[in-house]
């Protein structure tokens, strides 16, 4: 399929944004989504004052991730998914990434409950490296291979989690080909805030968080600690990570915000190996830190977001390797809405990307980046959104990339909502495939995917709400190793991979009762001849109770279609997992909670694609409980 109608569709709609917004003064209508005649506080009360009498949803979300702007969910051309504070406590896991494990669209490849929790968006993630994970907005990856270090993500200040399924260059740049997670951490509210986790169980597992945060007029903080420890369910499995983080927060002004924040990791993996290749004492030793500085202007016309970050790391294996490395740079956005329906963004970042290796192949790399991006939003008689926008890439190695986006939102009725989009993805080739290894190529170009997609969501009655995504994505010059015509080495790194991928996405959310509330999820993803470790179908559900004192969740997954090989080939079998989550309120603020996770001890595998020998099928944990209690003050 030629791409040139696509490419003309796409400037088109940017240059018909663009003339809205310069005649944008002939339209008086309001936009229903964001209120900007009010300042923030007042904003943020209406949206209090909107879920209180949306009978239907209560829980809509005003998201920041699609647009990178206050937004609610339904008004985003993008696909969304949001984990709230009722999905963290209706999930047992053990990491942030291990959560999202339930998310239409999400799956994650893992070697267990612990270590590395691998998340493939639309069949989309390279071990982390073609997804773009942040924290606060903050991009946390490995400096000499751009990968997440996902297990380096307990679930120690998350406050909520924000998906964008789908391509999201042009407002986050290279690695957000398959999409974006943006996990969100704990901002306080009270002039005190103390809360104490601690759990035990199978596989003599052990579990220690303790959160500490305080609000004093314009001065904020919080801080936290987390410990956990586990043998495995397998011989040399064992883990052991241990977290800290810290955020500071202070209030020059009333509409202006100034924060920093920090974290440090350390975890050490032991990994048993795949079925057809056990490994004995081969293990992972990681060290990750970070910390951002952050000015945060928002007020009734403009917004303005400064971000300024590093990320460092010090890296052991077993194998032999041992690195340093790092990730620095810094964030810009300004948002204009001096126009009535209007909202314009203009920004660019900037990061440096570097480190070194003790071992073979001893030495010292590092790379930049630079862009620019600019986003546009305008509202047409309060029922037709269109957005678009455009971000020029620049790389110290191979030069400029382009990276169009554009979408709309139409508003059938007050139940009704459809909305399609056209995006454009890509990944910079990292320091690892352009230099480090005898496989490395210097003349690599940018991976690249095209993403088609529309959407359908509708109210059903007053406690139903019902939702389908369709969409395609086509990929081309993958990198990846294939035979060297002019050895040694034997293979080598080139863009020689493409893939179609198809798919639909189907949600339900239905409020039973005021206290009885489902959640229902279908996955369909077709691979083409790409199905090593991609579940062809996966249905999620959900059922939650909740009163005064008790939370009960059970929750349900099934996936089929599932293959540790291309073209179809080695059929994994299918398997259905049952886990329940319940939290009980012994007294006031303490809380005693019991969780039992593959109720029917199902004995299923997981392909995990590794470096090395590591990569392969992997079994899972039977059935396994966790005790613990909670203190929140």
């Amino acid at each position: 399929m030629t791409r040139k109608p696509f490419i003309i569709l796409s400037a088109i709609l940017c240059l018909s944004i663009l003339s809205l917004y310069l005649s944008s003064s002939l339209f008086a209508e309001e936009n229903e989504s964001v209120d900007k005649g009010k300042s923030l506080k007042e904003e943020k009360k209406k949206d209090e004052e909107v879920r209180k009498k949306d009978i239907f949803h209560p829980h809509e979300e005003i998201i920041v991730t699609a647009t990178a702007t206050r937004k609610f969910v339904k008004d985003c051309s993008a696909s969304v998914s949001v984990v709230r504070d009722e999905d963290l406590r209706a999930t047992p896991a053990t990491n942030a990434m291990n959560i999202l494990n339930f998310l239409p669209g999400l799956f994650v490849q893992k070697t267990g409950d612990f270590g590395r929790a691998d998340l493939e968006i639309r069949g989309i993630g390279g071990n982390g490296r073609r997804i773009n994970i942040l924290v606060d907005g903050r991009p946390e990856k490995m400096g000499l291979f751009a990968c997440a270090v996902t297990h380096a993500f307990p679930l120690d200040n998350v406050e909520r989690i924000e998906v964008v399924r789908g391509p999201s260059s042009t407002l986050y740049g290279s690695e957000a080909l398959g999409g974006v997670v943006n996990i969100i951490t704990h901002k306080p509210q009270k002039s005190l805030e103390t809360e104490f986790f601690a759990s035990y169980g199978s596989f003599d597992t052990r579990q220690l968080n303790l959160r500490q945060g305080g609000k004093v007029k314009k001065f904020g903080f919080y801080l936290t600690l987390d410990e956990r420890k586990s043998d495995g369910h397998l011989p040399n499995s064992d883990y052991h990570g241990r977290a800290f983080t810290g955020k500071i927060l202070y209030e020059l002004s009333e509409n202006l915000e100034l924060s920093f924040q920090g974290k440090y990791f350390h975890g050490k993996k032991y990994e048993s190996g795949p079925i057809n290749l056990p490994l004995n004492d081969f293990w992972n030793d990681y060290e990750r830190g970070a910390f951002d500085l952050t000015l945060n202007r928002s007020s009734e016309k403009r917004d303005l977001f400064l971000k300024l970050y590093r990320d460092f790391g010090h890296h052991e294996f077993s194998d032999g390797w041992h690195s340093r490395d790092f990730v620095q740079g810094g964030i810009f956005r300004y948002t204009s809405r001096w126009m009535a329906n209007n909202e314009f963004s203009v920004g660019g970042d900037f990061r440096q990307l570097g480190g070194k290796s003790y071992n073979f192949p001893r030495g010292e790399w590092k790379k930049s980046e630079a862009a620019l991006f600019l986003q546009d939003e305008h509202v047409l008689k309060e029922r037709l959104i269109l957005s678009a926008g455009f971000r020029v890439n620049n790389d110290s190695v191979y030069g400029l990339e382009w990276c169009p986006y554009s979408g709309l939102v139409l508003r059938i009725d007050d139940k009704t909502n459809l909305r399609a989009s056209l995006s454009k993805g890509f990944r910079s080739p990292q320091l690892n495939e352009l230099y480090i290894f005898p496989s490395s190529n210097p003349e690599l170009n940018p991976e690249r995917v095209w993403s088609y997609e529309a959407g359908i969501q509708r109210q059903l009655g007053r406690r139903v709400n019902l939702g389908a995504t369709f969409y395609r994505l086509e990929g081309r010059n993958l990198i990846e190793l294939a035979s060297n015509p002019v050895p040694p080495p034997k293979f080598k790194f080139f863009n020689v991979g493409k893939f179609t991928f198809k798919g639909m996405e189907m949600n339900l959310e239905a409020f039973l009762s005021p206290r009885f509330s489902l959640l229902a999820f279908f996955t369909y993803l077709d691979p083409g001849t790409r199905t090593k470790g991609r579940p062809g179908q996966k249905w999620d559900f959900s059922l939650r109770f909740k009163n005064e004192r008790l939370f009960a969740s059970l929750q349900g997954q099934y996936v089929r279609d599932y293959y540790a090989e291309d073209f179809s080939k080695f059929e994994l079998p299918s398997f259905f997992l049952l886990n329940s989550r319940i939290e009980y309120e012994i007294f006031s603020h303490l809380y005693f909670f019991t969780e039992i996770q593959n109720i029917l001890d199902e004995d299923y595998r997981i392909y995990v694609e590794m470096p090395g020998v590591a990569a392969g099928i992997y079994p899972m944990p039977g059935r396994s409980f966790n005790l613990g209690v909670r203190v929140r003050l």
